[in-house]
């Protein structure tokens, strides 16, 4: 794997990044941003009401029981781990990515591969992003993301470099479709997050936790554009160690005997479904900060 750490200019605060990653071990950065989960969970109150009628669905639970108020809590906890890795993963390598991620059904990898077609790698926000991409880096795969623009200016400089130090590239949302259909001809991977929330639009309909909600519909017509295959993967923290266990699911495919808009519909909800299992598994370490239902 080539070391790509100079490949762009970096920006002041990645730069400092990376010089203090390693002098702050990640056991105790965990430590240290622990404070902070804590405080924003009692004053972000936004967010920690959304997350409650989130886990209150998904959990079968009123927004206020125990057990709600537990996991939401417990969610702003990992975010807080999960910022802590953002900036201490720019002191890793790729021998430490392998080292501390167990992955499970890698070899869905290789059977997306063979239809040569490139991958769109599906993840949601969950666990660690970071160390899911680091499942497709380790293959050798430059990966071309979606995001929205992030402020202040400073922070989408320090995101966009620090993702592509990892070799991955970042785009704006608006008007992506195009690059995203080129990078796929060209073979490589496409990656996109598919629990946006009901407010971002463009969805289609699905069935979530037996629930009507919204879900991108950009991953199934990506599929059906270009016959690339689709791969859900997440990566979740281990308990008692420094460590991720990393799940790969089978390809996906698009099903052109199918009317567009069906074939969008079946295809979406089968990535909803999945990833329904993943939330079941590991409630706590989805980052429910999105309103998922209308009517919620």
């Amino acid at each position: 794997m080539p070391d790509r750490s100079g490949w762009v200019p970096a920006p002041w605060s990645l730069i400092l990044n990376r010089a203090a990653a390693p002098l702050v071990p990640l056991e105790l950065a965990y430590r240290l941003a622990l404070p902070f989960a804590d405080l924003a969970h009692a004053v972000w109150r936004s967010k920690r009401d959304m997350a409650r009628r989130n886990y209150a669905h998904i959990l079968g639970r009123d927004a206020d029981h125990a057990l709600v108020e537990w996991t939401a809590h417990a969610c702003f906890q990992h975010f807080s781990r999960y910022m802590a890795e953002m900036l201490d993963i720019q002191g890793w390598d790729m021998h430490d990515f392998a080292d501390r991620l167990k992955i499970v059904g890698e070899d869905h990898f290789a059977e997306a591969e063979a239809h040569g077609r490139g991958v769109i790698f599906v993840s949601a926000h969950m666990g660690s992003a970071e160390v899911a991409a680091a499942i497709a880096i380790l293959r050798g795969y430059r990966i071309t993301a979606v995001t929205d623009q992030l402020r202040p200016n400073f922070v989408m400089d320090w995101a966009v470099a620090c993702r592509a130090r990892l070799g991955v590239t970042l785009l704006p949302a608006g008007g992506a479709g195009i690059k995203l259909l080129r990078v796929l001809r060209e073979g490589e991977m496409v990656a996109l997050v598919v629990d946006a929330g009901i407010d971002r639009g463009g969805g289609v309909t699905v069935d979530f936790f037996g629930r009507d909600t919204a879900f991108p519909v950009g991953p199934a017509r990506l599929a059906r554009l270009s016959g690339a295959p689709i791969v859900f993967a997440v990566a979740v923290r281990q308990p008692r160690r420094i460590s991720f266990l990393a799940y790969v699911e089978p390809p996906l495919f698009s099903d052109r005997e199918l009317d567009a808009e069906e074939d969008a519909r079946q295809l979406t909800q089968r990535i909803a479904s999945t990833f329904e299992r993943y939330v079941r598994r590991y409630p706590e370490q989805w980052y429910a900060f999105r309103e998922m239902w209308p009517d919620s």
